[in-house]
Parts: C-alpha cells; structure tokens; sequence
C-alpha cells in the first residue's frame, strides 16, 4: 500500500494542495496502534513521547497537520488481512472509513479496531502539531455506506485506494458503490503504470554532473 499511497499523492498533486489534504502510508496507523499500550497506561497522555518518525509524518515540510493539511488519506489493515480507506478530517475530528468488504466485521468489531486510532488523534493534533482549535475527545467515526463489496481475494488493497482517490474527487461517477471487478483489474494496471513511471524510471534515469 505505500506504492499506491506514492503514485496518487503524486497523481493528485493540484487537487490536494487546493483541498488541504494529503496521501499518506499506512505507517501512520501502524505506528500510532505501536504506541496504544503505552498511551493507554499514560496518566498524562500530554507527556507522551511520541514515535519520531510519526512526527515527521504530523510536521512534514509544506505538508504540516492543521497548516496545509486537514485531511489525511491512510489506508489500515484490519486483523493483518484486511486494508481500509480512511479519511481523516482534522478540523473537526471525524473520521469517514472506506470499506471494501463492509459485511466482514460488525460495527462493533470495527469500533474496536479504530477506537486507538479516534483517541490517539486529538492528541497528535494538540500536542505534536501544536494546534488548540479542538478538545481531546476522540474523533468520532463512520463507515461510508453503499460501497460496493468486493468478494476477490487480494483486491481489497487496490479497491481501498481507489475509494480514497474517488473520495477527493467528491465520489464520482460510477461511485463507490458502481466499481466492478472489470474495474479493478483495470486500475490495477494503471497503478501499475503509475508506479513504473513515478518510481522505477526516474530511478534508473541517468544523472548529470556540472
């Protein structure tokens, strides 16, 4: 999931700088979930230390949480085996969940796997990037409904990403709800194009010396 993470950011460059949101890896949710035990056992959670590579993610140059960015784009693996799209809106705390597979847990089970992420939020926005303009209740969360559910193993990592792209777009024609399988196996193609082109041809791109 960093690949896709990479080929959107870089597709999308206009349309995120002119919403204030941002792709980003799913190294943000997997490092926050390393820290629940210990946030959880904080008496003062203000005095946390923080992972520092979570920090460079929060206060990332020109890409900095509640300056130029109020909404995150991450996808999260639920139970090692199952990726979701996030959308996380800073500014007032909610998080919407993009679902390809929406009958596989409960809202009960997936209350649970969001709930150290809904409480860990407020805490990075006050205390790492250093804004006061909400309390420290956890961000409050729901599950996009009418997506549509993709039964294929293996598809839920593309079909998330793909959701998270259709969501900066305000959820375009066939939406959420319309993707077939034809679909998937066609922007998987396209993002593997992407890829190439993004990542592995300027790698091998010769460099000039003055």
């Amino acid at each position: 999931m960093i690949v896709p993470m990479h080929v959107l950011g870089e597709r999308h460059k206009s349309v995120l700088l002119m919403h204030n949101s941002v792709f980003t890896t799913p190294e943000l949710t997997s490092l926050m979930l390393s820290k629940d035990r210990q946030f959880q056992a904080a008496v003062r959670k203000d005095r946390l230390r923080w992972d520092s590579r979570l920090t460079k993610l929060i206060l990332a140059p020109r890409l900095t949480w509640m300056k130029e960015v109020h909404t995150v784009y991450t996808p999260m693996i639920w139970a090692d085996k199952h990726w979701v799209g996030l959308a996380i809106n800073l500014a007032i705390g909610h998080v919407e969940v993009m679902d390809s597979a929406p009958t596989l847990y409960d809202d009960g089970k997936v209350l649970k796997f969001m709930k150290p992420i809904l409480q860990m939020l407020p805490y990075l926005v006050r205390y790492v990037a250093k804004n006061n303009a909400r309390n420290l209740s956890p961000f409050t969360w729901e599950r996009i409904p009418g997506t549509n559910e993709n039964l294929r193993s293996g598809d839920c990592g593309p079909v998330c990403a793909k959701f998270m792209e259709m969501h900066l777009h305000d959820n375009p024609y066939p939406h959420m709800s319309g993707i077939t399988d034809a679909m998937v196996d066609q922007f998987r193609r396209v993002y593997a194009m992407d890829a190439y082109k993004t990542i592995v041809l300027p790698a091998y791109q010769p460099t000039t010396t003055g």
